[in-house]
């Protein structure tokens, strides 16, 4: 408990202070949420989530971040330990930041899968479904709409 209450304050600090967070950084929150034995607490899953983000708004540039970003938004569809609302940023930003990024279309299409089945907002999914198969006509994921 120790240590995952250290990670999260490690992580929070370099928000505060505006430290840079390294690939390296990255990599070890990975190991630990994501290696086949791991057994991560919502903590960790969380700061691996955040750790994401903040190394793609620190490098905007870096052909890492759009990768990062849709780490972190394929974390937070299927943990859902956040909440809707963050998966739907992350998807907004992949899609406003990183239109040429091959895994754009499947951000899009999750969005409004979290609009759909998470949110309950028909609307909204309908809205983003709409912009989905207009901008992606030929995506194969165009068939599960």
């Amino acid at each position: 408990m120790k240590k995952v209450l250290l990670s999260i304050f490690v992580v929070l600090m370099m928000l505060s202070c505006g430290e840079k967070i390294s690939v390296k950084e990255v990599k070890k929150l990975e190991s630990k949420v994501l290696a086949e034995d791991a057994k991560p607490t919502k903590e960790e899953v969380i700061q691996l989530v955040d750790a994401y983000i903040l190394f793609a708004e620190q490098n905007p540039d870096d052909a890492q971040s759009p990768d990062y970003l849709f780490r972190a938004l394929d974390i937070a569809v299927g943990v859902n330990a956040e909440g809707p609302d963050k998966a739907i940023k992350i998807a907004d930003v992949l899609i406003e930041k990183y239109p040429d990024f091959e895994m754009t279309p499947m951000a899009m299409y999750l969005k409004g899968f979290v609009y759909e089945n998470i949110v309950g907002d028909l609307q909204n999914a309908e809205m983003t479904y709409r912009q989905f198969i207009e901008k992606y006509p030929e995506s194969p994921m165009v068939e599960e709409i």
